[in-house]
């Protein structure tokens, strides 16, 4: 009976143990500590609501010696660039916890502010930018589609460029169990621009012009086409987010928020040739805005390695409310034409991250400055909105091009600075 009751004693210790060691590693290996009622002292992050006791029953043969007086944490007056400082207790860390516990930088005094910035390096494609298409004429007056290749950005992987952009951000720790508060903006630009001459041989046929635009006997022009595509985005976003270890060596940030901004799009496209029997140039400029907002969630993840390093994987989402506004119009010496639409609709975006970081802490631990580079992957939803007139003479009718979706695809550079 003595030995059953001793062995009970024996599992009840050990398994408190193993929740403590589970628990404790935050900060692990230096002397910054927190402090014991779970408020922020001067030497970390702001914890609050947090248990100083494991839920399981304690089991102790004699009671428990109350706490020393905690100490003051001071720096050596001879260390290189760390002032004397004595405004640091060194209290005992909280814990043991039986979860998961707040992710904290172990700085110094900390201000409970961070500013980062991205520099983006990026390849935009959308779909539905195709605006003529090369033709394998059979003879000269023919009108027959002999057969041949479609022209534009959509169909040439080597037109895409790659543009630069920025996003720039600022947060701060709250009161409030360290959830974290986040803005950020990004800005992103591009202008490219495709020219195709018709070799000899073959014709170019206009796509985005009205049918009676071109020579019904003979619809091709003779010469060149081009297309030049032009983008603005401007998002802006504020997250509520909950940074956390799950593990020794993994932490996770859920986040919630608002997500807003506009995207600005124009389509030009230039024709020409023979056009209702007259060699003359056609100029189609195509306007595609939109505006939304809504809300937005998603996952920040670390993967911690060693020497400060770490694995990052990040997700997230958005379903806006926005405007299209939609102008096409065409100009030239025999026709032109203007359309116009607008409409409200839900679209919905995604984005994620994978990559490397590093950070490190400097000045006896008051900053912490790290870096990260991210590949990047932005989904927009059905951007292109421009629409297609086709038919035969007073009949007519139109539809989508492609209700185009808008990816953005590369590389982001960040740099981060804690204080």
């Amino acid at each position: 009976m003595q030995l059953h009751h001793l062995l009970k004693k024996v599992f009840v210790l050990a398994l408190l143990a193993g929740t403590s060691a589970y628990a404790d590693g935050a900060c692990e290996g230096n002397d910054l500590s927190y402090s014991s009622s779970g408020r922020r002292s001067n030497s970390g992050r702001r914890y609050s609501n947090i248990e100083q006791t494991s839920s399981i029953p304690e089991t102790r043969s004699k009671p428990r010696e109350p706490r020393s007086t905690p100490k003051k944490r001071s720096i050596p007056k001879d260390t290189p660039g760390c002032p004397d400082n004595s405004c640091c207790p060194a209290e005992p860390k909280p814990g043991p916890f039986a979860f998961t516990y707040p992710k904290d930088l172990c700085l110094v005094c900390p201000g409970d502010f961070y500013f980062k910035v991205d520099f983006l390096f990026m390849q935009p494609k959308e779909e539905g930018l195709e605006y003529a298409f090369r033709n394998t004429t059979p003879g000269p007056g023919s009108t027959e589609l002999k057969g041949g290749q479609i022209l534009g950005l959509s169909t040439e992987s080597d037109s895409w460029d790659w543009d630069f952009g920025f996003r720039l951000g600022i947060g701060g720790y709250l009161n409030k169990d360290a959830w974290i508060v986040d803005f950020q903006y990004t800005w992103f630009k591009i202008n490219e621009e495709v020219n195709h001459k018709a070799p000899f041989g073959t014709a170019l046929v206009p796509l985005m012009l009205q049918p009676n635009a071109v020579d019904a006997g003979n619809p091709f022009t003779r010469d060149r086409a081009s297309f030049r595509w032009h983008m603005a985005m401007n998002i802006f976003d504020l997250t509520l987010a909950k940074p956390f270890y799950v593990s020794r060596y993994f932490t996770m940030s859920p986040f919630v928020g608002l997500r807003g901004g506009w995207i600005n799009q124009n389509m030009t496209d230039r024709y020409s040739g023979d056009f209702n029997g007259l060699l003359t140039g056609v100029k189609v400029r195509n306007k595609n805005d939109y505006w939304g907002i809504g809300t937005r969630f998603g996952v920040n993840t670390e993967w911690m390695l060693s020497y400060g390093w770490k694995l990052l994987a990040n997700w997230s989402t958005s379903m806006l409310y926005g405007k299209f506004d939609v102008t096409q119009e065409a100009f030239s010496d025999d026709d032109s034409y203007k359309l116009h639409h607008e409409f409200y609709i839900d679209k919905p975006n995604m984005e994620y991250q994978l990559g490397l970081g590093w950070g490190t802490h400097y000045r006896c631990q008051y900053y912490h400055f790290g870096f990260q580079v991210l590949w990047e992957f932005q989904q927009w939803w059905d951007q292109n909105n421009l629409r297609k007139v086709f038919g035969e003479f007073q009949y007519w009718a139109n539809d989508t091009v492609s209700r185009g979706d808008l990816t953005l695809s590369g590389v982001s550079l960040r740099f981060m600075f804690d204080f």
